[in-house]
């Protein structure tokens, strides 16, 4: 009997571990997002293939708190088109904010949402036509309110369409 356990036991966390490498799509809603998003710019399949998600940025200056966004290209031939949206918190449809960067070969670029957010929280959505790049946001606070200052990491979601 503790043998027959033991397999469905090994059987069950088999199954919960190896799942996600069978799911048709892990973030559904996410994808459901891009391709409204691209409906709305009258493409009726998105062009890019791949996608950052960065659920949380945040330009609250008045508590100290801003984010910037690192964008590297890795290809070192030939430059790289990132476009996206920002998209401010309690925005209304056709309020986001469009991205559109170009990046030299093996460049990195360093985007204050300042000029994106002004002094709000949001999240972004960012993609390339050209292939794949390196997505990241740095979200710090210069201690400007109080005694809280530091800086962390956060680092995308990321998806292929």
């Amino acid at each position: 009997m503790k043998k027959i356990g033991m397999f469905f036991m090994v059987l069950a966390c088999a199954a919960f571990l190896t799942g996600p490498v069978w799911a048709d799509n892990p973030r559904p809603g996410a994808t459901k997002l891009v391709k409204e998003l691209a409906a709305r710019n009258g493409e009726s399949v998105p062009e890019g293939t791949a996608y950052y998600l960065v659920d949380l940025v945040t330009n609250v200056s008045s508590l100290g708190y801003s984010t910037v966004f690192v964008l590297t290209n890795y290809n070192s031939l030939s430059r790289m088109r990132i476009q996206g949206w920002v998209i401010p918190k309690d925005a209304n449809p056709g309020q986001e904010k469009t991205v559109d960067i170009w990046l030299e070969p093996y460049a990195v670029n360093y985007i204050d949402l300042k000029r994106y957010l002004g002094n709000e929280n949001g999240w972004a959505l960012l993609y390339s036509t050209y292939g794949d790049f390196g997505c990241g946001a740095l979200i710090f606070n210069n201690g400007s309110n109080g005694s809280l200052s530091g800086m962390t990491w956060i680092t995308p979601w990321y998806w292929y369409i």
